[in-house]
C-alpha cells in the first residue's frame, strides 16, 4: 500500500525528519570514492531495474555482493536478534550512590549484558533487496557467492544505542542466500498488486512485518494520513521506536 499511496497521493516531506537520509547519499558517495580509487565496481547501475547494489568485489574466488546500510540502532538490534541476557557489576566500578530497587549504597552498579539470539533476528527486508541483486546479476551470467551488509549506526556511541546493546559504530551482517523462486514469487506478487492497485484501487494496509510493528508509520511514512493503519499509529503510537 505504500508505494501505491506514494504514487496516487500529494505529499510533502519535512526535511528536518529525513536530515539522516542526507547523510547516508554522503556515506555512499565517500565510500564509492573509495571503491573507485580500488578499482572496484561500486553502484553499479542495473538497466532492468531502478535499485543499484553498492560494491561488487573479488575475495579470493568468490564474488561478493555488498550493500551499505545507515540505519538506526533500534532496526540494528533487530536485524542481529540482540537481548539482555543477564546483568554483571559495572567494568567502571562504578556504584550505587543511595539505597533503591536497583541496590544498596555502595554496592556495585548493574548494567546489561547483550547477547545475539539467532531465533528473534528480523532481517527479511535487506535479505529480499540483495538476494533480487544476485537474482538480477545471475540472469545477466554474474554468479554472487556471498552478500552481505555493511552498516553504519546513525546514533552509535550515544546512551540510547548502547542501551539496545548496539556498542559498535559499524556492524558487518552476512545475508543468506535465499531460493531463487521464492525471491522472484516475492517481487512478481508486489509489482502484481501494485498493478492492479493502480488499475482498481488498493485499501489493505501494510502487514506489521512491513511496517516494522508500526514504526514505519509513525516516522518514516509520507503518505501515513492517507491510510487507516497510519492514522491509527499516530493516534496510539508503535510498539517501538528509533
Amino acid at each position: 500500500m505504500y508505494e501505491y499511496l506514494r504514487l496516487t497521493n500529494p505529499y510533502a516531506i519535512d526535511p528536518q525528519s529525513r536530515a539522516f537520509m542526507l547523510q547516508g547519499t554522503k556515506h555512499h558517495r565517500e565510500l564509492e570514492l573509495v571503491a573507485q580509487e580500488l578499482g572496484m565496481a561500486s553502484e553499479i547501475p542495473m538497466n532492468v531495474d531502478r535499485d543499484i547494489f553498492d560494491l561488487l568485489e573479488w575475495e579470493g574466488k568468490e564474488l561478493v555482493l555488498t550493500d551499505y546500510k545507515l540505519w538506526g540502532s533500534f532496526k540494528i538490534a533487530q536485524a542481529l536478534g540482540i537481548e539482555e541476557i543477564g546483568k554483571q557489576p559495572d567494568p567502571s566500578g562504578a556504584t550505587y550512590k543511595t539505597n533503591s530497587k536497583w541496590g544498596r549504597a555502595g554496592s556495585a552498579k548493574m548494567v546489561p549484558v547483550w547477547g545475539y539470539n539467532p531465533d528473534k533476528a528480523d532481517n527479511w527486508e535487506a535479505e529480499l533487496q540483495l538476494n533480487r541483486y544476485r537474482v538480477m546479476l545471475k540472469d545477466m551470467g554474474i554468479t554472487v557467492s556471498k552478500m552481505r551488509l555493511q552498516i553504519t549506526a546513525r546514533d552509535g556511541g550515544l546512551y540510547i544505542a548502547h542501551n539496545r546493546g548496539v556498542m559498535l559504530n559499524i556492524y558487518k551482517i552476512p545475508v543468506k542466500v535465499l531460493p531463487d523462486d521464492e525471491v522472484r514469487a516475492y517481487f512478481q506478487i508486489k509489482e502484481n498488486s501494485l498493478k492492479i492497485a493502480m488499475e482498481e484501487g488498493w485499501n489493505s494496509p501494510c502487514t506489521a512485518q512491513e511496517s516494522w510493528d508500526g514504526i514505519r508509520c509513525e516516522r518514516y511514512c509520507d503518505v501515513w494520513n492517507y491510510c487507516p493503519k497510519g492514522v491509527l499509529v499516530h493516534q496510539i503510537g508503535s510498539k517501538g521506536g528509533d
